[in-house]
């Protein structure tokens, strides 16, 4: 397991608005969800982002299940524009193919980042294009270079990466708390 526990614990809104700011996604996006849950960051990225394509990754049926109910509900309520694509999977992470993701989110054990870092590591290299002069038309990862990819980390970082932004979140259901919220371009 990426996320090992017995409590199943989702994503704080404030960490969500804080990856928000942090991966910046614009329309030509890609985002996974890795251990999407009950589908809240990506319910609440596409209602609050120009991202259009989304993936969650949940490996437990139930939670997998939910989350796509929860999907419906936001898409009928008319919080989810037309336009946005939203896969829920249930499926291994360490199994998926990540060469579409632009940007992933990860909220995972160390165990769990050590393991899917190479995956992500895995996409292939992408010949960037020049439009007349000279920007770049990979709009997806102006932060970042064609061959990377954003991730941000809620709680636990990659151990032998450097990152790119180290914010700390404030949560309201632990007072006093303060969690760390990553991110990093992957890449070659």
């Amino acid at each position: 397991m990426l996320a090992p526990r017995k409590t199943l614990w989702s994503t704080p809104t404030a960490a969500i608005e804080q990856t928000s700011n942090l991966i910046q996604l614009t329309s030509s996006d890609h985002l996974y969800d890795v251990g999407c849950g009950d589908g809240r960051v990506i319910i609440h990225l596409a209602c609050a982002t120009p991202c259009r394509r989304f993936v969650g990754i949940e490996i437990d049926e139930g939670r997998a299940q939910q989350a796509q109910r929860n999907v419906d509900e936001a898409r009928t309520a008319g919080r989810i524009p037309e336009e946005v694509s939203i896969l829920i999977r249930r499926a291994n992470a360490l199994e998926v193919d990540y060469s579409e993701a632009t940007a992933v989110f990860l909220y995972l054990v160390p165990r769990g980042l050590r393991l899917i870092k190479p995956i992500l590591l895995q996409r292939p290299k992408i010949e960037s294009t020049k439009k007349e002069g000279g920007s770049s038309d990979d709009e997806s990862n102006r932060n970042g270079s064609a061959d990377q990819v954003r991730v941000v980390t809620y709680m636990s970082p990659f151990v032998d990466e450097t990152h790119v932004k180290r914010e700390l979140c404030a949560v309201d259901h632990q007072e006093g708390a303060a969690w760390p919220i990553y991110l990093y371009h992957l890449g070659r």
